[in-house]
């Protein structure tokens, strides 16, 4: 007798509209997204959902309370739901629009260095 093992797709980080002003990044099968947006907008589980179903509706749930108690925001520029800290480290970073700012470090230390004859 053989067994043959099943390869787990996980699926890709995807973009999940959770209401029409948050997106979230997850990754949560397509199938279940209706799920994780029944989750946070705080409806109850239905009774009759498989495994899958149900863990997308309780990490919304999570998501919901997170925003709740101050641990997420929604970044203003996309309205995407991230952690209070990605959000701390984002707003640190200073803001400059000139294309030099732009150039890795490394490429302008080969500039530097760099003799022309």
């Amino acid at each position: 007798m053989t067994f043959e093992l099943k390869e787990v797709n996980r699926p890709n980080p995807a973009v999940v509209d959770l209401t029409e002003n948050i997106l979230v990044n997850i990754d949560i099968a397509q199938e279940n997204h209706a799920a994780l947006r029944s989750g946070f907008a705080g409806y109850p589980a239905n009774p009759r959902w498989n495994i899958n179903k149900f863990h997308a509706w309780k990490k919304g749930r999570q998501l919901r309370e997170s925003l709740a108690q101050g641990q997420m925001v929604v970044r203003a520029t996309d309205s995407m739901l991230i952690p209070i800290s990605l959000a701390e480290k984002q707003s640190e970073k200073p803001k400059s629009n000139s294309l030099w700012s732009q150039i890795p470090s490394w490429m302008k230390h080969i500039r530097r260095s760099y003799q022309t004859i």
